[in-house]
C-alpha cells in the first residue's frame, strides 16, 4: 500500500507568495490616525484587492487595530467584508449597478450616489424593504471622473427630499493630483469648490454625517481637508504616495513612519551555467556577455511581475542583488545569480521587500517601469497565498 504523504501549510510549500506584515500594518494605521485632526474618522481604503495585498487579511488586522470603516469599489467586495464585518462601516466608492442595488440595502452598505436614475431606483428598492438606506453624494470638483456637477448639484439634491428611504450620510470627492506636492493650486481649488458644494448641502437642509475628500496625500499634507473622515489608501500599506509626498514631510517635520506590508517571495527552480554568447529567454534579447550562473524563478507576469522589468528588475538572492536576464515568461523569470557564492534549487528569492541591507521596494520598480507603485501592488495575482506574519 502507497504511503499517504502528509503536507504541512506553510510557507515552504509555496513556488511563490506574499507576506504581509501585521505588525508593519498596525503602525502605519496608528501612525497615520496619530495625525488626524480630533474628531476625524478613519476609513481604510481596501479596494482592489486591497491594493493587490489581500482584502481578508488585512481587513481583519484593521479591524482588530480598532479600525470600523472601510471603503471598497464594488457592491461584490462590500458583500465579501459585510460576511466577515458584520457591523463596520462600508462604503463603496465605485459604480453600482441597478440591478444590485437591493444587495446595498439589504446588507446595510453605503453607496456612493450621482446620478438621478440611481438615486430613484434606490429608492424605490429601498421602500420595497421597508428599509431606510444610507449613501454618499459625490461633487466632482476637477478629477472629471463619477460625481455631480455643481450645477447639477441642487437638482440633485430636490430628488433627495422625496426619497424618504435614502439618508444622505456622506458628501464626498477626489482630489486630481494633490500628491503633487510642489504645486497644491489645482488642489486648493478643487478644495474651494469642495467646501463650496458642502455649504449647498447644508442650506438644503442635510447634514451628513460623513464629509470626506482627503487621500493619503491630502491628510499626511493637509489638516485643513481631514473634515470627519479621511480614505486611507496606499500610506496604509506603508507606501508614500509619491516621492514628493515624503519629502514634503520630512520637510515640515511631519511626524509619520511607514513601513512596508507586502513581501514577495518564491523559490529557485533551477540553478545552471551557461557560457558567454548564451541568449536568454524569448526574442533573444539578451545574449550573456560572460560565463554565468542562471537561476530560474516559478514567476511570470501572469503572477503580477511587470514584463517591463525584463532585462531590468532586480531581485534579492542570498543577500544580494540579482538582475533579471532576458524576457520576463508568462510563469517563469530568469536572473543572474553569478555573484551569490552559495545557491541551489528552492532557495528563497525577493521580488519585493527587504534581505539584510538590501530592498526592492513598490517604488523602486515603479521607477523603472515609468509608473506608479499603487500598479505595482494592484496587480498581484489574487489567487498568490497571503501570508500574515
Amino acid at each position: 500500500m502507497k504511503e499517504k504523504r502528509e503536507y504541512k501549510h506553510s510557507v515552504s510549500n509555496y513556488r511563490t507568495w506574499i507576506e504581509l506584515n501585521q505588525r508593519a500594518l498596525q503602525q502605519n494605521i496608528c501612525s497615520l490616525q496619530s495625525i488626524l485632526n480630533p474628531g476625524t474618522r478613519f476609513c481604510a481604503v481596501v479596494k482592489a484587492n486591497a491594493y493587490g495585498h489581500g482584502m481578508k487579511e488585512i481587513a481583519l488586522i484593521a479591524a482588530r487595530t480598532g479600525v470600523d470603516a472601510f471603503a471598497v469599489d464594488s457592491i461584490d467586495e462590500a458583500l465579501t467584508l459585510r460576511d466577515l464585518l458584520p457591523s463596520a462601516l462600508l462604503i463603496v466608492l465605485g459604480y453600482t449597478l441597478q440591478d444590485r442595488l437591493i444587495d446595498a440595502v439589504q446588507q446595510g452598505i453605503e453607496l456612493t450616489v450621482y446620478d438621478p436614475d440611481t438615486i430613484r431606483r434606490l429608492e424605490e428598492v429601498a421602500a420595497s424593504l421597508a428599509k431606510i438606506t444610507r449613501v454618499h453624494l459625490k461633487v466632482e470638483t476637477g478629477t472629471s471622473r463619477q460625481g455631480i456637477l455643481a450645477q447639477d448639484l441642487k437638482s440633485i439634491l430636490e430628488i433627495l427630499h422625496t426619497c424618504p428611504h435614502i439618508e444622505m450620510s456622506g458628501l464626498s470627492t477626489h482630489f486630481a493630483n494633490v500628491e503633487d506636492a510642489d504645486d497644491s493650486s489645482y488642489a486648493n481649488r478643487q478644495f474651494a469648490h469642495f467646501l463650496e458644494s458642502q455649504t449647498c448641502v447644508t442650506e438644503a437642509g442635510f447634514t451628513p454625517a460623513h464629509i470626506h475628500c482627503a487621500c493619503s496625500a491630502a491628510f499626511i499634507l493637509y489638516p485643513d481637508t481631514h473634515a470627519t473622515l479621511v480614505r486611507a489608501g496606499i500610506s496604509m500599506y506603508g507606501v508614500w504616495p509619491s516621492k514628493q509626498t515624503e519629502q514634503f514631510a520630512r520637510r515640515h517635520a511631519i511626524k509619520l513612519e511607514l513601513e512596508p506590508v507586502l513581501a514577495w517571495k518564491t523559490q529557485i527552480a533551477q540553478v545552471k551555467s551557461l557560457p558567454a554568447g548564451t541568449p536568454v529567454s524569448y526574442g533573444l534579447t539578451e545574449v550573456l556577455r560572460r560565463q554565468s550562473r542562471v537561476a530560474v524563478l516559478p514567476v511570470g507576469y501572469s503572477d503580477g511581475y511587470d514584463r517591463r522589468l525584463s532585462s531590468i528588475g532586480e531581485v534579492l538572492i542570498g543577500g544580494h542583488r540579482c538582475k533579471v536576464l532576458g524576457r520576463i515568461c508568462m510563469n517563469m523569470m530568469m536572473v543572474d545569480v553569478s555573484e551569490v557564492p552559495q545557491i541551489a534549487p528552492e532557495q528563497e528569492a525577493i521580488l519585493l521587500g527587504r534581505m539584510g541591507c538590501y530592498e526592492v521596494s513598490a517604488v523602486d520598480m515603479a521607477e523603472k517601469i515609468h509608473t506608479i507603485p499603487y500598479e505595482v501592488v494592484a496587480r498581484l495575482n489574487p489567487l498568490l497565498p497571503r501570508i500574515v506574519v
